[in-house]
């Protein structure tokens, strides 16, 4: 994390309604760490329908409500998309809506490129599941 910039929870939503849940467990999760919210939603390139932006304008009214600031990309790579804006606004935590099966590789694929970020999952039915940071793991020339 960039200690320049003030801690906040990345929330990842789609273009669906449900994810509302999503971001209210991210302000909690916020909370927690003293945190703002920031909430992000990777749409495929090209996929602007009047549906989406009234869903994204919903998702929008709900974090506007709770002081969150949302971005909304359309890139064909969300977790690496997603991971590198966690990066860039000091993420220390991540918050998700549990993947269906066209996109199992999300959570793998942030897990892989921020190990040291702790990932929360949110389930249809409000569970909150939350993965650790992996330990930090000094090189061996940092070790000598």
């Amino acid at each position: 994390m960039n200690e320049n910039k003030p801690a906040s929870v990345l929330v990842c939503v789609t273009d669906q309604l449900s994810s509302r849940r999503l971001i209210l467990a991210g302000a909690r999760i916020a909370e927690q760490y003293n945190a703002r919210v920031r909430v992000v939603s990777i749409l495929p390139e090209g996929l602007v329908s009047e549906k989406t932006a009234d869903t994204l304008q919903k998702l929008y009214d709900v974090s506007s409500s709770l002081g969150a600031e949302m971005t909304v990309f359309f890139n064909n790579e969300p977790a690496l998309t997603a991971a590198v804006h966690a990066s860039q606004i000091g993420a220390v935590h991540l918050v998700s809506g549990a993947p269906g099966p066209e996109s199992n590789l999300f959570i793998e694929m942030i897990r892989r490129l921020l190990p040291e970020l702790p990932i929360s999952i949110v389930d249809a039915d409000d569970h909150l599941i939350t993965f650790p940071a992996f330990p930090a793991v000094a090189s061996p020339a940092a070790q000598v």
